[in-house]
């Protein structure tokens, strides 16, 4: 059989839109995983014909078996095989020598395993060459199209009822278990399905693969990612990219928030980072808003779906409530998440004070128990500019819920889109009739706040993005020291003034203190042991600070060449620089993660740097709109654009942080760069790179 040069995008589309499938491997024993797919299929409603596939026996639940794959019909496109390793091989094999095409492996003992996993690897690779085959797997729980009502997977949320129901919206995940507590969060909220896949070991369809087919299918709206690594960067990149062309938000959910970074241990950079921090980073970069556990997942799901987020739209929200304790809980959530809560104009403030509540006339309002105002109060809102209603829907009896409910679908159609409503408590059938109106429905507050600042966000940096100039990613034309290694401070910020990075007035000198030499130097000085084989030189004694008089500069030359020669004995020499006494304590570094390449970190440095933690990981290319947006969302931004009447040069920092982003891209060899502190200087004033190192690599 010759090589196919069918597209993966035909091959996928030929996979979750087969003719016929069959179960490779099928059970009639309820108990077992191999009966499932069976079930579903049934309960999905696939149109198809579903054959089994079992030499043992005649019929399954009513069905036909077939003993071997050779006697299937020639109208089976995709088949499940559910066999033990060492069976599925000759399994595909027999599937590629019947013409079907599209398979799905749910064995584990592949690739994951090493060894004799390695070598079936192999022959899948050969046979998906020879016979043209889209393989989902192996170590998969399969895929669906839930409206083509194919399930060929053993999930047991496919085969339950009520649970997955047709939509828009589809699910690309690197774990198979969390498909099924993903689908039962979304069915809570009625959101639908359109697409299912489970990636497994990836072997010929990757994730990026999956993504760049649902990018073009008209049947999917919104694409959920559950990601655990990155297998090849660049195929997702650019499969995000055509997500984003294509007008496909992506939502995704990470793991590994407590990994470590690399090179943690030669610089701050890297324990900031780390690669949980870079995945989450890489994935906003590219355009996926990206939530922190599988609740805020389901509400930015059902959040994307319901509503219009036209870019750059800046939210302006209002909290009605018929609980005036609801209306308070939900100001604090959103002053915890960062969301702003303006208040009314005098006009509309004057038409609240108006109405017979006895309320006062702020954001949050409550309504005091007079349901029949709630057009009038959210129709003075909506005039007053407010574009986003969360409604603090108590527990009320089933008439005045109704009319309550009623109310807000009239002002939804009236034109106020998004509202949303925050209940302890509604029936699935209220929650459904909500959700028919493009309504969300939230039971616990703390979702839809993630949410709502998670969109707001994604508009912010959309917004960034499109304003990236050109001129930008140009990297400045700077050699590296040809040096391999950890470059010791002195070595390093020399390089950094190559770059245009201010540093202190220093003089590097060996063996001896010369006090004429650094006569020309402003006291306080910094005397500290120089070193490329100590990255950290406070924990080996090689830092002395405030140095004013003559004695007091030769006893820290003495204790420092003391250290030094135990510490590295092939180094005697010794910096001695300007103590500067000004700015904003900052950290910039570069780190080249393993799997994503470089990434570039800013925020609050000094000694607490780790503790702190208040800084954000940027993946270049990026522009200065984009650190911009990035540090308005920390404390540091924020204290770096004017606190009590400080303001720190946030220009210069922006600048240099998209300078060495291109620097970054452009120069392989840069391992890691980690400035701490750098003095952001007030009033325009600049930079001063404190401290630095430098880790190069061949």
């Amino acid at each position: 059989m010759t090589t196919s040069t069918t597209s993966k995008r035909d091959q996928i589309h030929n996979l979750f839109n087969p003719r016929a499938v069959a179960i490779v491997g099928a059970s009639p024993d309820r108990t077992k995983l191999s009966s499932h797919p069976l079930f579903a299929l049934e309960n999905l409603g696939f149109k198809g014909p579903v054959y089994a596939v079992n030499p043992r026996h005649e019929t399954i639940f009513g069905r036909q078996c077939f003993h071997a794959i050779a006697e299937l019909p020639d109208e089976v496109d995709t088949a499940l095989i559910v066999l033990p390793a060492e069976l599925a091989v000759q399994a595909v094999r027999d599937c590629g020598e019947r013409g079907i095409q599209g398979l799905a492996i749910l064995a584990q003992g592949f690739g994951e395993a090493g060894g004799e996993g390695l070598e079936r690897d192999a022959q899948l690779t050969a046979m998906a060459e020879q016979y043209g085959l889209a393989i989902c797997g192996p170590n998969t729980n399969g895929f669906s199209n839930v409206p083509a009502g194919l399930a060929m997977t053993f999930a047991p949320a496919y085969a339950t009822k009520g649970i997955v129901q047709p939509g828009k919206v589809s699910i690309v995940s690197q774990s198979g278990a969390m498909v099924s507590t993903v689908l039962s969060q979304l069915s809570a909220r009625g959101v639908g399905i359109s697409k299912t896949v489970t990636c497994g070991n990836e072997l010929i369809l990757s994730m990026a693969d999956y993504l760049e087919y649902l990018a073009e299918d008209p049947e999917t709206d919104i694409i959920l990612l559950y990601v655990e690594t990155i297998r090849d960067p660049a195929a997702l990149r650019a499969a995000l990219e055509t997500c984003r062309e294509r007008g496909k938000r992506v939502v995704a959910l990470t793991i590994g928030e407590s990994a470590g970074g690399q090179r943690a241990a030669l610089s701050h950079t890297g324990a900031i980072a780390g690669s949980y921090r870079n995945t989450v980073s890489f994935l906003r970069a590219q355009g996926a808003i990206v939530a922190e556990d599988g609740e805020t997942l389901a509400a930015l799901v059902e959040c994307a779906l319901r509503y219009n987020w036209a870019p750059g739209d800046a939210a302006k929200t209002c909290i009605v409530s018929i609980s005036g304790g609801f209306a308070a809980q939900a100001a604090d959530g959103m002053a915890r998440m960062g969301l702003a809560l303006a208040e009314p104009s005098e006009q509309a403030a004057a038409e609240l004070s108006a109405l017979p509540t006895q309320s006062h006339p702020v954001n949050p309002y409550d309504i005091a128990a007079q349901n029949a105002l709630i057009p009038t109060i959210i129709d003075i809102f909506k005039r007053d500019g407010y574009d986003q209603l969360i409604f603090g829907l108590a527990l009320l009896r089933d008439e005045a819920r109704k009319s309550v409910m009623d109310m807000l679908v009239e002002a939804k159609q009236a034109g106020f889109d998004k509202i949303f409503v925050a209940t302890p408590d509604l029936s699935r059938e209220d929650r459904a009739y909500l959700n028919s109106k493009g309504i969300a429905v939230a039971t616990d507050l703390r979702p839809l706040l993630f949410a709502l600042r998670a969109l707001r966000d994604d508009s912010a940096w959309n917004a960034a993005r499109s304003a990236r100039a050109a001129s930008e990613q140009d990297a400045p034309s700077i050699a590296l020291p040809s040096q391999d290694g950890l470059l010791d401070e002195a070595r390093s910020k020399s390089w950094l003034q190559e770059l245009g990075v201010r540093v202190p007035a220093s003089r590097v000198l060996a063996r001896n203190l010369d006090l004429e030499a650094v006569a020309p130097l402003t006291r306080p000085v910094v005397m500290k042991g120089l070193s490329d084989r100590i990255a950290h030189k406070t924990e080996h004694g090689l830092v002395e600070l405030g140095l004013r008089t003559d004695a007091d500069m030769q006893a820290a030359w003495d204790r420092i060449q003391a250290a030094l020669a135990k510490a590295d004995p092939s180094s005697d020499r010794i910096l001695i620089e300007e103590q500067i006494g000004t700015g904003l304590e900052a950290i910039i570094g570069v780190q080249r993660d393993p799997v994503i390449g470089p990434v570039v970190v800013v925020g609050a440095g000094g000694i607490l740097v780790e503790l702190l933690d208040d800084a954000v990981v940027l993946i270049p290319p990026f522009g200065a709109a984009e650190v911009q947006e990035a540090l308005s969302r920390t404390r540091f931004g924020r204290l770096l654009e004017g606190y009590r009447g400080r303001k720190y040069d946030a220009g210069a920092l922006v600048k240099l942080a998209v300078k060495l982003g291109a620097v970054a891209l452009a120069e392989p060899r840069l391992d890691s760069l980690d400035i701490n502190p750098l003095l952001v200087q007030p009033d325009g004033s600049g930079l001063v790179a404190v401290d630095a190192k430098i880790f190069l690599k061949s």
